[in-house]
């Protein structure tokens, strides 16, 4: 089922303030599909308004089919490949920065590729994801993984984690500062917190503007530049914080079929490379910050 299909009661929407600051002051920035993405005068953060509302959207990664859409119709399974090829990447880069060691939460974590990846660099390693589908897989490669949200992980456990690491979710999050003031509390002290989302003030957005793959309604209700995402950490408490720019690989096919090429894309699985990564630079905006 596409997202077209399953959103199809008007009633499910309402309107927002800015997420990030609440300032009503915004400007259209694009309407794709019908979805209004505005830009914040204020604090510059990119969002959806009006959007779904989010227990409609909640109902909607919880479904299985979620992966597949999400990974432009070529099944989530071949982008295993350019995933763990990304996440490497990622951990060797925040073990540079220090950020690696001891407990480590990742929240909204897939099929696990990441907290696989992330095995040699921390002692402990759990997720959390709402697909029940993605828990399944991610429990291979984790000492445990819960379906939902935060609110999963059981009450009763006293660990709290040296490093959290939310990649590719921020996107997805509603109410943003609520978000990272939840994350504090599994925090450890002087623990690290990795937040890892598309970048809309890098060279991909300017040069294909509306055309940018991460413009994604209705999934993606909140797209992040330099000066947003560091008002997120700051605005909360968070100290020390760093910014660096990375790159994030696509399958081949997966690549070919955002950018509309999908007879070229079933050809590259026909030929058995569909998945080999390609590297795009400059994609993803990461802060790390602690507590």
């Amino acid at each position: 089922m596409s997202s077209k299909e399953y959103f199809s009661d008007t009633d499910s929407f309402e309107n927002t303030p800015c997420p990030l600051c609440g300032s009503e002051s915004s400007s259209l920035l694009y309407e794709i599909n019908s979805y209004k993405y505005n830009k914040c005068n204020n604090c510059e953060l990119v969002y959806l308004n009006p959007r779904l509302k989010e227990e409609s959207l909640l109902e909607y990664y919880a479904q299985d089919s979620f992966y597949a859409e999400y990974s432009s119709g070529t099944g989530y399974e071949i982008q295993e490949r350019a995933l763990r090829s990304t996440f490497s990447r990622y951990m060797k880069e925040l073990h540079k920065r220090n950020v690696t060691g001891g407990k480590l939460l990742e929240i909204g974590c897939g099929f696990g590729f990441l907290l696989d990846e992330a095995k040699n660099y921390f002692d402990y390693r759990i997720g959390t994801d709402f697909s029940s589908e993605a828990v399944s897989h991610a429990k291979k490669y984790a000492d445990n993984v819960y379906c939902g949200g935060l609110e999963a992980i059981p009450s009763d456990t006293s660990t709290k984690f040296d490093c959290v690491i939310t990649f590719s979710v921020l996107e997805h999050v509603y109410n943003p500062n609520t978000f990272i003031q939840e994350i504090q509390n599994y925090m450890a002290p002087n623990g690290s917190l990795v937040v890892s989302t598309p970048f809309i003030g890098g060279m991909w957005y300017k040069i294909l503007g509306k055309k940018w793959s991460f413009f994604i309604p209705p999934e993606h209700v909140c797209l992040y530049n330099h000066n947003s995402i560091s008002q997120l950490l700051k605005q909360n408490g968070f100290k020390n914080i760093e910014m660096f720019i990375s790159s994030h690989a696509w399958p081949v096919a997966g690549f070919l079929s955002k950018m509309g090429m999908r007879k070229l894309s079933s050809m590259t699985l026909k030929l058995k490379i569909g998945d080999v990564p390609l590297f795009v630079p400059f994609t993803i905006i990461n802060i790390i910050g602690s507590k």
